[in-house]
């Protein structure tokens, strides 16, 4: 039952982050950061219906595809972005899903470490988008 409360919690956190996040990115940011909050809202709106068609916080095969398609999207926005956010969160994203694999390679792993792992790598990933958006870089006067 402790479980259960944890999750929600750090679901709870995790969608208030996010909406700093996508808040900032409307009022402050620009293309790069609207785009990486459509990215990351689609992202964890897809993980939410996995988990709830699994049945299980840990969707199987699902959670690695979500993962990698954020990664390729984050890529796409550093690959032509001057801002430095969407390499910080390539960074996490890459991490996330190297946690992703862990857990193929180690059956045994725990799994409150593994969602542990996964979620602060998440958290890491938003809070990427959240600075850059609320705090976008200064931009040099001629």
């Amino acid at each position: 039952m402790r479980l259960l409360s944890i999750e929600a919690s750090t679901l709870l956190a995790f969608g208030l982050l996010l909406a700093v996040a996508v808040i900032g990115a409307l009022v402050r940011g620009g293309p790069v950061e609207r785009r990486g909050a459509a990215l990351f809202s689609a992202a964890w709106v897809t993980s939410l219906g996995a988990q709830a068609l699994s049945g299980s916080p840990s969707p199987g095969l699902w959670l690695p595809i979500i993962d990698a398609t954020v990664l390729a999207g984050l890529a796409n926005l550093a690959w032509r972005s001057p801002r430095p956010w969407p390499v910080y969160a390539c960074g996490f994203q890459l991490l996330a899903l190297a946690g992703d694999i862990a857990k193929w390679v180690e059956a045994d792993l725990d799994v409150r470490l593994h969602l542990t792992l996964l979620a602060v790598m998440a958290f890491g990933a938003v809070a990427a988008l959240a600075i850059g958006a609320w705090f976008p870089p200064k931009t040099a006067r001629e």
